[in-house]
């Protein structure tokens, strides 16, 4: 486990040099920054102070190093838009996005389990075809859509929940709704899958042949078996539930990460930009390490297979 750990803070590394080399990359092949941020009608003595004061005049190795190394010193320069650190814009920000994907997570993943256990447990009768034909049928629905629908009812409508902004926890029943739903389809289709392999295997049918309560059977015997694959999944889930915020954040007017790197994109505003993506891309990869990290805690056999 301690190997498995050190690998995956080296990957850390990996990702934050990665992110930082490509965002280098896009940014240059977009056109000249410089160019870009003055005004229309800029002489080229405006042009080129703009590009002293971005520090484009350097080398283009410089830039580059300069580049990775604020990856790693949380130095990403100066707003261009509003002249605040670019890594605190991001920071205050984060908070709130984290707050619309974790309990969506957590609740998607309750729900999943209660749903797939139930149609796994009745994998022939039709309670269980007809609630997994409905789970089906959710995965087809596209989460904005589904948040235009949710704020044209009780928002427009019935006037219960606020349209859009961040105003208190009302607020944030229209995307918690929307991306529990995102996710629950998914896990619930992989949860019963992963029991109805789990019921096939050698300690759980042992377990049936001698008359062990099913319930125990269950919870004991086939649910730890089947567990590892889905918090595995989670961590997928929760880079698919962050990167839908750079839709529904702008859509709902939501004061988030990922509305501030949309702003940011379109207002080419670089160091935001840059600081947006590596912090996005770092936190994906800690929720991966973290949930690989419960896999293996939970699942002895790949401890075994890591010592190996």
């Amino acid at each position: 486990m301690l190997l498995f750990l050190v690998r995956r803070i080296a990957l850390i590394a990996f990702v934050a040099v990665g992110v930082s080399t490509l965002l280098f990359v896009l940014i240059r092949l977009s056109g000249d920054p410089a160019t870009l941020m003055a005004p229309a009608d800029a002489s080229a003595e405006v042009v080129e102070a703009t590009r002293v004061r971005m520090g484009l005049d350097r080398p283009l190795i410089v830039q580059y190093l300069s580049t990775i190394a604020a990856g790693f010193t949380l130095d990403f320069g100066q707003s261009y838009m509003f002249g605040l650190p670019a890594a605190q814009m991001v920071f205050s920000r984060l908070g709130a996005s984290l707050w619309i994907v974790l309990p969506p997570l957590l609740i998607s993943l309750l729900g999943a389990l209660a749903i797939g256990i139930y149609a796994a447990l009745r994998p022939t009768r039709l309670s269980g075809r007809a609630l997994m034909t409905v789970t089906f049928l959710f995965d087809g629905i596209p989460y904005f859509w589904l948040a235009l629908v949710l704020v044209l009812i009780f928002s427009i409508n019935l006037q219960w929940l606020p349209a859009t902004g961040n105003s208190g926890f009302a607020s944030l029943v229209v995307p918690w709704v929307a991306l529990s739903i995102y996710g629950l389809a998914t896990l619930s289709r992989l949860v019963r899958g992963q029991l109805l392999d789990a019921f096939t295997e050698g300690h759980v049918t042992t377990a049936r042949s001698k008359g062990i309560h099913p319930a125990r059977v269950l919870l004991e015997h086939a649910l730890p078996t089947a567990l590892p694959p889905v918090l595995a999944w989670l961590g997928i889930q929760f880079s698919l539930m962050f990167s839908a915020l750079l839709i529904l954040e702008p859509l709902l007017n939501y004061n988030g990460l990922g509305a501030l790197l949309v702003g940011s994109v379109t207002n080419r505003d670089f160091p935001v930009i840059q600081a947006s993506v590596f912090s996005i891309a770092v936190l994906i990869t800690l929720m991966n390490i973290l949930m690989d990290t419960v896999v293996r805690t939970v699942d002895p056999r790949l401890r075994t297979k890591v010592a190996q």
